[in-house]
């Protein structure tokens, strides 16, 4: 860090100097020709111009002419892509071209989003025991001419709970790509079934046609296909039903039933049209039973039934309509949230990896709430263990814990993550929101993250001063079901942390103390309301939230501590910034630098 210091002042001061060269070159030219007070006038007039047009017009000169520059297949991606700019910028949702996998889940099934990925159904606490039936479809363009250019991208939307597939090709001879698009989807609130939709637009003169394929049956030796038949609102399309067993370690197994649509032939496309196909999946699986039971064979027709089932009742709805009940789901599902300021440090968490590992966790969770088949009375116990939070989260604060936050990158490595987060979350009090399923799996992620205890009547911060160094932000974390607490760290400009707290909703008045208590309780509202950090010997929670006020009242007799400060300043902010700002300057800044130097060098020595 220190040759860091040194270079970047012994660069600065011979950038400086050069500066300070350059305006008494520029002033010996103008002798003679223009006043120095009209000179420095223009200086400024530039300056400005940079200051509020240049940043806009570099960026129109550098980037406004590059799309136009891209092949028609490449430029068809770019414009595909734009459409998730927002929703990636917001880290909300990743492409293909990073190190995260493209994945779909809804707790019940979960599968890798590529042709050669198998059905994953759930093993204890993750979706790992493969089914060699791989389901997706894939769509390609038939072409005499050859293909001339091919593009390709993939989004994960993790709001809408979706993986979009566009494949842009241009066939020799033409112009206008032709464009494929691919949007699959474990529906939320339908357990059992798979969706995909299939969009094909031809821009062009010309008919096209285009051949759909899918893998299916991949070296399942125990399995049995047929043909049936199933009612959909535009009459009755072909299905292959697919029932096989999956052994597990301990050599017994499961049965499971697969009913998916059969391929239509080619799909011919017309001149400046566009043809949508729609493809339902549903899947159904037994409990382990033995290899050599008796019950095997019964199993096949129940799971082939219950597979068929998922069908059915998807075939009723519109396409729209089954898209809209399972993004609904996701979304509801991340009001509640945490989030944490860009850090440049090595190996830092930052809030793409976050939201990642969130929703790789909600999708090997199933939404109990929201399943057509919980029972109401299974509703009113899964509103029980929401509501018991005692206990959750007692562990060590979960953006500290290295194992939570490794690679990304395959279907195993995504496995391996979500299942010691769940095992993470339930061995340290959570067990009763997991029972409750994504719904719980979420508060207790948020809890988990910053830190938040709830413990004995109140919740709690338990999070040394020193590791609040990022701006943190925890949205709507359940005070029972129905009371949502929205909790806010900032670094100051001094670099000392402060909270804010307010309440998103309330069914009672709630109430707020630091860190001893030893102030009286502060009363909760919709306005964010500030406290102070403060540092206590021996370590206590720097945070306490409660409903009840003589609770509170009575904490500050309950925790002993001998000496209360405020928390001091953190130098690693500090340093942070430094480090971010040494990976180089725009060179309009040190325009900026060099135009205000030689303009009062004009002023000042005439």
């Amino acid at each position: 860090m220190l040759n860091f210091v040194i270079d970047f002042s012994i660069n600065g001061l011979n950038i400086m100097t050069d500066i300070v060269e350059l305006g008494r070159r520029v002033k010996r030219s103008l002798d003679g020709y223009i006043t120095y007070r009209k000179a420095a006038a223009i200086l400024i007039i530039i300056l400005v111009f940079f200051l509020y047009l240049g940043p806009g017009l570099v960026s129109w000169i550098l980037g406004g002419g590059r799309t136009s520059s891209l092949s028609p297949a490449a430029r068809c991606v770019h414009d595909k892509l734009a459409r998730s700019g927002a929703m990636l910028e917001a880290k909300n949702g990743h492409t293909d071209q990073g190190e995260l996998l493209s994945y779909i889940g809804n707790g019940y099934i979960g599968l890798s989003v590529s042709q050669t990925s198998n059905i994953n159904i759930k093993s204890k606490r993750t979706l790992s025991i493969p089914v060699h039936f791989k389901p997706l479809v894939s769509a390609s363009l038939n072409t005499e001419a050859g293909v001339r250019e091919e593009e390709t991208v993939t989004v994960t939307d993790y709001l809408a709970g979706t993986v979009t597939h566009t494949r842009c090709v241009t066939e020799a001879g033409s112009e206008e790509p032709v464009t494929m698009t691919s949007v699959v989807y474990t529906h939320r609130t339908m357990p059992g079934l798979l969706v995909q939709d299939i969009k094909i637009h031809n821009p062009g003169g010309k008919t096209v046609s285009v051949t759909l394929e899918r893998l299916g049956i991949s070296q399942w030796d125990t399995a049995i296909s047929s043909t049936k038949v199933i009612e959909h609102g535009d009459g009755g399309l072909k299905y292959s039903a697919v029932t096989g067993t999956v052994e597990m370690a301990d050599g017994r197994v499961m049965v499971v039933g697969v009913v998916t649509r059969k391929l239509p032939g080619d799909v011919v496309v017309s001149p400046r049209s566009s043809q949508s196909l729609h493809f339902l999946t549903g899947v159904s699986y037994s409990l382990q039973v033995e290899a050599d039971s008796d019950s095997v064979q019964k199993l096949r027709a129940e799971m082939e039934a219950g597979a068929i089932a998922s069908v059915r009742t998807a075939s009723a709805l519109s396409w729209q309509k089954m898209l809209e009940s399972h993004s609904n789901v996701w979304k509801n599902l991340w009001t509640s949230g945490f989030g944490i300021s860009h850090s440049y440090a090595e190996n830092a968490i930052n809030g793409d990896r976050i939201n990642a590992t969130i929703y790789y966790v909600l999708s090997h969770s199933p939404t109990l709430l929201d399943s057509t088949h919980t029972s109401a009375s299974m509703r009113t116990e899964l509103q029980g263990y929401l509501s018991y939070t005692e206990g959750c989260y007692s562990g060590i604060r979960t953006l500290e814990a290295r194992k939570l936050w490794t690679s990304l990158k395959y279907l195993l490595d995504v496995d391996t993550v979500v299942s010691y987060w769940l095992l993470n979350l339930e061995k340290n009090g959570c067990h009763n929101l997991v029972k409750a399923g994504a719904d719980g799996v979420i508060q207790a992620m948020v809890l988990s993250l910053p830190g938040l205890k709830f413990s004995n009547q109140h919740l709690e911060l338990n999070v040394h001063p020193k590791e609040l160094h990022r701006d943190l932000n925890v949205r709507r974390v359940n005070y029972g079901n129905e009371t949502h607490i929205n909790i806010s760290i900032h670094v100051m400009e001094d670099n000392k942390a402060a909270m804010f707290l307010s309440l998103d909703r309330r069914n009672k008045d709630y109430y707020a103390c630091d860190a001893g208590c030893l102030d009286p309780p502060v009363k909760l509202g919709p306005d964010p309301i500030q406290f102070p950090i403060k540092l206590t010997e021996p370590l206590t929670a720097i945070l306490y939230v409660t409903a009840d006020s003589e609770h509170m009242s009575d904490l500050k007799h309950t925790i002993h501590v001998v000496e209360v400060g405020e928390a001091p300043a953190h130098e690693s902010h500090v340093l942070e910034l430094h480090r971010t700002g040494g990976t180089g300057l725009h060179p309009l800044f040190w325009f900026t630098i060099a135009a205000i130097i030689i303009a009062f060098h004009l002023f000042l020595f005439r």
